[in-house]
């Protein structure tokens, strides 16, 4: 039965065939292997959901509401490579989807250099410590407060030497405000400064903070946002720690370090290479340099793909990094399920930052785990979650992935098949879990993938993103976004899902 055939609805009724489906289908060879379609991807008709102001929130994890910090994977090649001639995914590339706060596992800086740096004095005066300042001098018996303004403005003229010697490329300046036996700082600064350059970072915003006196000292907590190639982005909201002393009128960097311990972004605790293209940046290690290129080819295409399935604006620019096995273990936190080979991190609601794993990815697979992860990024960028819509979130991922190719081409029909025997039909629930077996993930995303290609094929592009943006965007449960955005009851719309996704995987 193709796309556009009716299907019986709840009532007995059938649903009458949209006049033609929005996305225009392309043949493409069933590759399991490889999905990739041809290079210029197929073009989605009518103008694309404009997202409205974006709710507070997190992404959703698998069949609950948004939670910070869990993970939303996708799985590896399945089965094993290297029993095939021609490799399947395993099933796949798991796409992550992990919702939260950035943190960081120090990484190791032993053996670095210490440099001695300059007086801060000169520096301070470039970053405009001529101008009068206007929080007044503290006096004895003044409340805590009048030292804290005071102190502020004095870590605000150090951090303004800093940012403008980060974007300068200026490392000695970068680290002119640090204390030359801080040797902690000193090391991990400079790492974040030369994976910050390697990443083309062009600017560097702080948000608000206020100074806690400790003994001698000042504690810190920052939330700093990096732009890479263009000067103007989402907010990320990365944390640090730094502690300061204040030398006369000058501040000076006692301390610094990353701000959340259970993992954080590549470039604040490793050393970094990478390469930026029009819409992608993508970073590794030194082990990983000589894929750099494949990485952004691949990347630049999937970014073509990815930037029809946003809802609103696409990002400036999607950030790609692809770890080992140590880095895997670590970036943002880690503990992805063993069938993860990829996620789509939330750094906040705005912004999603990507993490292949280099231990799983073959470059027969590298396009398809590109697309469906920029389009978390494109499509997910100001979502507020949605109950039960797991199958959406993956199944729109996975549309992308396969880039026009028929479902016939999909690489776990037999797995899909499999799950089908046992799944009672009820979307909201087919999400795995952490120790979900993999056969059984692969038929989990399929389902996923199914669903959302028949509601494009049935509704039309559009209205299958306004259904998205909805549930998605506007936290509306699937019951209520159905008859308002594709006229009829969830009941009837679920009904054809399920029946289509049973029909096409026997």
């Amino acid at each position: 039965m193709n796309d556009e055939d009716a299907a019986p609805s709840a009532d007995g009724s059938s649903i009458p065939p949209a006049p033609a489906p929005a996305v225009q289908i392309q043949p493409f060879p069933a590759v399991p292997a490889q999905r990739s379609a041809p290079d210029a991807p197929v073009e989605q008709p009518g103008a694309v959901v404009q997202a409205e102001q974006p709710v507070p929130g997190a992404m959703p994890v698998p069949g609950t509401q948004p939670v910070p910090g869990v993970p939303y994977p996708y799985p590896t090649l399945w089965p094993d490579p290297a029993l095939l001639h021609r490799p399947r995914r395993r099933w796949g590339l798991v796409v992550a989807l992990v919702a939260g706060g950035l943190t960081l596992v120090c990484g190791a800086v032993g053996g670095l250099a210490v440099v001695v740096v300059p007086p801060v004095l000169e520096q301070l005066a470039e970053a405009g410590a001529d101008t009068p300042g206007t929080a007044p001098s503290p006096r004895p018996g003044d409340p805590v407060s009048v030292r804290q303004a005071w102190v502020k403005e004095r870590i605000d003229k150090a951090l303004a030497v800093q940012n403008k010697a980060l974007i300068a490329g200026d490392e000695q300046g970068y680290l002119s405000m640090v204390d030359p036996t801080a040797t902690s700082a000193l090391d991990g600064l400079r790492i974040q400064f030369r994976s910050l350059r390697a990443m083309k970072v062009a600017s560097w915003t702080d948000r608000g903070y206020q100074p806690s006196p400790t003994g001698d000292e000042w504690t810190v907590r920052l939330n700093s946002t990096p732009c890479f190639v263009v000067a103007s982005c989402s907010e990320s909201r990365t944390p640090s720690v730094m502690r300061w002393r204040i030398d006369g009128e000058q501040a000076v960097m006692v301390g610094w370090e990353p701000g959340d311990k259970n993992g954080g972004p590549p470039w604040q605790t490793d050393e970094l290479v990478a390469l930026a293209g029009a819409r992608t940046v993508v970073a590794t290690t030194p082990v990983y340099e000589r894929q750099l290129p494949l990485l952004l080819r691949e990347a630049e295409k999937a970014a073509k793909v990815a930037d029809k399935y946003a809802v609103g604006s696409p990002p400036v620019r999607y950030p790609v990094y692809y770890a080992d096995s140590r880095e895997w273990e670590r970036w943002f936190g880690g503990k992805l399920p063993d069938w993860a080979g990829g996620y789509a991190y939330a750094v906040t609601n705005d912004r999603y930052e990507l993490v292949l794993n280099g231990d799983y990815l073959l470059q027969g697979g590298m396009g398809d785990m590109m697309r469906h992860e920029l389009t978390h990024a494109s499509s997910l960028a100001g979502s507020t979650g949605g109950y039960g819509a797991w199958w959406l979130v993956e199944g729109l991922a996975e549309e992308a992935a396969m880039n026009g190719a028929k479902p016939a081409a999909y690489p776990s029909l037999d797995e899909v098949r499999t799950f089908a025997k046992t799944w009672k039909g009820d979307l909201s629930v087919v999400a795995p879990g952490r120790t979900t077996a993999q056969g059984a993930v692969a038929g989990s995303y399929g389902v996923a993938y199914l669903a959302v290609h028949r509601l494009i094929a049935r509704f039309g592009f559009a209205k299958a993103m306004a259904f998205f943006k909805s549930v998605l965007h506007q936290s509306r449960e699937a019951a209520l976004a159905a008859p308002a955005v594709l006229g009829l009851s969830w009941t009837v719309v679920q009904r054809d899902l399920v029946d289509y996704v049973r029909r096409t995987s026997r």
